[in-house]
């Protein structure tokens, strides 16, 4: 089993190629001396970071993660084990996308803007699937 953590934040000021190049050189490196595999998404302003390997090792980087000063409002949207890591071979994925690719997938209100509502509701939603899953519950089962 792997365990994979997920969380969004917004920058705390507009990052630039060169600020970008740079947090992904030390991210891959120290990924690679953790185990962890990853993907990191930007756009605009906001972050989406899934992170994957030994729980300890996911649990306190991400800790430190949180604290970096680079960002803010760290939130996280799940955790989770899993039987396979989603990011095998990248010690640190990286996709820069323009606004405009976000707007593809509308909010849970109904709005087009804003990334932030889309991915926490995502985060509750499988929040509340695990929970049903733990439990024991049948979701298949005929009303």
């Amino acid at each position: 089993m792997i365990f994979q953590l997920c969380y969004l934040s917004t920058a705390t000021r507009d990052m630039q190629r060169e600020d970008l190049v740079d947090l992904l050189s030390v991210s891959r490196r120290k990924n690679e001396e953790l185990g962890i595999t990853g993907l990191l998404l930007y756009s605009g302003d906001q972050f989406i970071q899934l992170l994957e390997g030994e729980e300890s090792a996911v649990r306190a980087l991400y800790d430190l993660i949180a604290k970096d000063e680079r960002h803010r409002d760290v939130t996280l949207v799940y955790e989770e084990h899993a039987e396979a890591r989603e990011c095998p071979d990248w010690t640190m994925g990286f996709q820069a996308l323009p606004d405009s690719e976000w707007l593809e997938f509308p909010n849970p209100d109904g709005s087009a803007q804003g990334l932030r509502p889309m991915v926490e509701a995502m985060g509750r939603a499988k929040a509340i699937l695990r929970n049903v899953r733990e439990r024991g519950l049948d979701p298949a089962r005929e009303l």
